[in-house]
């Protein structure tokens, strides 16, 4: 975190900050960061930022706090050219991940209302560099990680079935080889779907289906096995809810890649 803390500095600040150092003395003072509405990710790295640049900080908010419009999250006190160094990377670091946790907040809402047990997964999309903050938004908004890195787990797909002799035997050397990693399949048809149900993975992903797809492919899969089901491609705000009452788990890459932004802002007083 101090590294990358440094790096997202560096980009930002350049050669430093000739406005702040040209218009105003480096005196002391006070400021006010505030936000909303949505749920809060990323106080753990602007605490870290504040402390790194001697700005002296309170907040009653932790990240998965749910805040309302415009609400008061930090009281902020330091030197002014401390002060607006950070400006722009503390609230850009808020906005982003708190529209991450927001959107999951949402999605997860919505789903549980329908079923209980579904759990909403962020994929590996996301924006290099950021991985770790954007999934851990995720978990702040009430979802889970799919995989953090390659090595979290087995997910043979389209194009490793594509070069292996069956599923079957793409799941027998994945069990000889990690017998202690999860070990998910991609299905793109029924029929695959239920192949793989047979080949004994722990979970099969039924993805690019329609809802009425997956309601049936869960119908067949259930008379079969009770593996994991887990839905993806496609899904989004609009769609979740037709779903949702199938599936174990529902993955989501516009969770990391396209949620909207929280407004902050940072206000001397």
């Amino acid at each position: 975190m101090k590294d990358i803390l440094e790096a997202w500095l560096a980009e930002d600040l350049g050669k430093g900050d000739f406005t702040t150092e040209a218009v105003i003395s480096n005196s002391y003072c006070n400021a006010l960061i505030n936000g909303g509405p949505g749920t809060l990710s990323g106080i753990v790295l602007v605490n870290k930022l504040l402390s790194k640049m001697n700005v002296t900080f309170s907040t009653n908010f932790t990240d998965g706090d749910e805040i309302l419009d415009n609400d008061l999250i930090y009281e902020l006190g330091g030197h002014a050219h401390d002060i607006m160094k950070i400006e722009r990377l503390s609230l850009n670091i808020l906005s982003h991940f708190s529209g991450i946790a927001s959107l999951t907040a949402k999605l997860v809402k919505l789903t549980q209302k329908i079923n209980p047990n579904v759990v909403i997964l962020a994929t590996r999309k996301t924006i290099p560099g950021i991985r770790e903050f954007s999934k851990e938004a995720v978990v702040h908004g009430g979802g889970m990680t799919h995989r953090l890195r390659l090595d979290d787990a087995i997910l043979i797909k389209d194009n490793h079935l594509k070069l292996s002799s069956s599923i079957a035997e793409a799941v027998r050397k994945s069990k000889e080889i990690h017998p202690n990693l999860t070990i998910e399949v991609e299905a793109d048809t029924i029929v695959q779907a239920l192949e793989i149900t047979k080949s004994k993975a722990d979970r099969v992903m039924l993805d690019n289906f329609s809802p009425k797809e997956v309601a049936e492919a869960v119908s067949k899969i259930r008379q079969i096995s009770d593996i994991e089901i887990e839905v993806s491609g496609g899904i989004n705000s609009t769609n979740i809810a037709s779903y949702a009452p199938y599936a174990d788990f529902i993955s989501m890459s516009s969770l990391t890649m396209s949620a909207p932004p929280v407004d902050f802002s940072l206000h001397v007083i």
